[in-house]
């Protein structure tokens, strides 16, 4: 996505989806679709896919209910819908693996994070996969304790893949530098509160 009008529709099909207009809900699924599956695959990695036969569908079905969900979100020239709508859509997935896994009987939790080396290296040995899976955890557990909005662009630019001048627009900043300046800042926390999380 590198159109900022792509999210000033966005904007405008998100007021009229809360006042229940079904044909803006159907075209707010068919604008983010793709760039919402293609977060969630990164997010959660391969393996998920492989425990539900039908992935794809959990997929759109999480994205389907997170837009049934718009009454909870609120622009506020501060929020971000997408970083929103990416968060409750791999809340719903992850519930339909969850269900999935208890079904089988099997205790294990949800799968953390996907590293893109993950990804990239599908005959990696166990301790490769140990080591990402322990690395991700360990961001996702550091990235909650960012502020909303440096949480955000970092999701933004990180899982959606958004350009400077996407996230300037996204979250209402007043040029593409301020999004840069907001993007580095919150690298820098999460670099440190990494370091200490690692130092434990």
């Amino acid at each position: 996505m590198d159109d900022p009008e792509v999210l000033y529709r966005t904007r405008t099909l998100v007021a009229r989806a809360q006042e229940h207009d079904e044909q803006a809900l159907a075209e707010l699924f068919d604008l983010h679709r793709e760039t919402l599956r293609r977060a969630i695959r990164r997010r959660l990695g391969d393996a998920w896919r492989r425990e539900l036969l039908d992935s794809e569908d959990a997929v759109q079905d999480g994205i389907l209910a997170a837009l049934r969900d718009l009454d909870r979100f609120e622009y506020g020239g501060q929020g971000s819908f997408l970083a929103w709508l990416l968060r409750v859509a791999e809340r719903r997935v992850l519930e339909r693996l969850r269900a999935a896994r208890a079904q089988k009987r099997d205790p294990a939790r949800a799968r953390p994070l996907a590293t893109a080396r993950e990804l990239q290296s599908p005959d990696a040995t166990p301790s490769e996969f140990a080591t990402a899976r322990e690395t991700e955890a360990r961001l996702a557990r550091c990235l909650e304790l960012l502020p909303e909005r440096e949480r955000e662009v970092i999701f933004l630019r990180r899982y959606l893949e958004l350009s400077h001048e996407d996230i300037r627009f996204e979250l209402g900043l007043p040029s593409n530098g301020a999004a840069r300046a907001l993007l580095s800042r919150a690298q820098a926390k999460l670099a440190v509160l990494l370091d200490a999380e690692t130092a434990r």
